[in-house]
């Protein structure tokens, strides 16, 4: 579906799949029990502003939407992805819903126009930022301790597919393989959310004896969210 050489058909079946495993595989459960924690600051006649970012066939967007009409809530959201095509099915999928805007724009370009939203959204697109951005996320951290990246280990990354393990790997100017301890998890068990990075980082300290003082734990959070943290080893 990344790569663009695939037939109308094949889209709309890959962004049906994509549907099918926010619902059965926790996407929306996820979404949904921090919709559940925000709203209660939320007044009934407030106007909540969302952008979601990469979204596809706009399946989570109208969700939101129908979770919030349901509770009394009155939700605005902008969805921005930079295929064209994906935006074309979406458009046919959302037509009628006026209180959800899609464009054909990347985070970047949507952030120079200088809007201001409630709430920044996002899933399953961090494979498409320029290993440049990633590095970019976590030098902050790394050069407030004086650390350097090839001074890390462990390392353990969310492995959210292998394509993500793969971008953080160039970000971090790593060699292929870096990743290795996020791999066999991701082969057992898939995509488990943010805290699988736990039950990789149990395995690591059961099999590991690192050298290194530092290692670093990222994982992605629900929504638009990336954390990382460093680990010392003592």
């Amino acid at each position: 579906m990344d790569s663009g050489a695939v037939s109308p058909a094949e889209f709309d079946d890959a962004l049906d799949f994509l549907s099918a495993a926010n619902t059965f595989l926790g996407g929306w459960s996820v979404m949904r029990e921090r919709l559940e924690a925000w709203s209660r600051r939320w007044g009934k006649g407030e106007i909540i502003t969302m952008l979601y970012v990469g979204t596809g066939a706009a399946d989570i967007p109208l969700r939101i939407l129908d979770w919030g009409r349901r509770r009394g809530f009155n939700i605005e959201i902008i969805g921005i992805d930079t295929d064209a095509k994906v935006l074309e099915l979406a458009r046919a999928r959302t037509a009628g819903e006026e209180s959800l805007g899609l464009m054909h724009m990347d985070l970047g370009a949507f952030a120079a126009l200088g809007g201001r939203f409630d709430y920044v959204l996002g899933s399953l697109f961090l494979h498409h930022l320029p290993p440049a951005e990633l590095e970019d996320s976590l030098s902050p951290l790394l050069a407030r301790h004086g650390v350097c990246v090839d001074e890390l280990s462990p390392l353990i990354l969310h492995p959210g597919s292998a394509r993500i393990l793969d971008a953080c790997e160039r970000a971090m100017g790593l060699p292929d393989g870096a990743a290795a301890l996020s791999r066999p998890f991701l082969r057992r068990h898939g995509n488990r959310s943010s805290a699988s990075v736990l039950f990789i980082l149990k395995d690591a300290l059961a099999q590991l004896k690192s050298a290194s003082p530092w290692g670093l734990l990222a994982a992605l959070g629900p929504g638009f969210a990336c954390e990382a943290l460093l680990i010392r080893n003592e």
